[in-house]
């Protein structure tokens, strides 16, 4: 298994428990006596969701779906369908950040319409990541060999963020660690 599909399948397990703690968070914030910080944490939980897979994940899976999708694979579609999502994916999570933001600054959002955008927020990155681990990225696995990845990991040196520098990616898997170590008890957003 190359080291960039592991680092992929990394970051699903990673999302998975940030989306876990952000509905703990969420959970939180609904209640009367709740921690000052939750807010924060949750401010923290949409960085960390709007920068780290629209600047890395999303662009390295497009990279890998792209070359996936020169070979004769079965469902295609899944693979097409999965790629257009991350531009949905990005664009409710920036609708999620604008409704917290305005929240941390005292504007008034009505509380169902973020709690809804946040529960169809969850559902979309859930259905995502489901759909790529049952679908594409068995694909990928079966599908991609020594020389695709060589490949792959080539276009990802030329393309290499200068934003997405190691320190960077450290500051996210401590915002990562310390929401994940959070822990709240889990509850479904009411």
């Amino acid at each position: 298994m190359h080291r960039i599909y592991r680092q992929l399948c990394r970051d699903h397990k990673h999302m998975q428990q940030l989306l876990d703690a952000f509905e703990r968070l969420l959970f939180e914030l609904g209640r009367r006596e709740r921690d000052p910080a939750t807010l924060s944490l949750i401010l923290d939980a949409l960085d960390y969701i709007s920068v780290y897979p629209d600047r890395w994940h999303h662009p390295v899976e497009d990279l890998v779906f792209e070359r996936l999708l020169d070979k004769p694979i079965p469902n295609r579609d899944a693979v097409i369908a999965t790629q257009a999502e991350h531009r949905r994916i990005a664009a409710a999570t920036r609708h999620l950040n604008k409704l917290f933001y305005a929240v941390a600054n005292d504007a008034a959002v009505v509380r169902e319409k973020l709690l809804d955008a946040a529960r169809h927020y969850l559902q979309l990155q859930r259905e995502h990541m489901q759909r790529e681990n049952c679908t594409v990225f068995p694909l990928m696995e079966k599908h991609l060999s020594a020389a695709d990845w060589a490949a792959i990991e080539a276009r990802l040196q030329l393309q290499r963020d200068a934003l997405f520098n190691p320190g960077v990616k450290r500051m996210y898997e401590a915002i990562h660690a310390s929401l994940v170590e959070s822990g709240s008890p889990v509850a479904a957003i009411a």
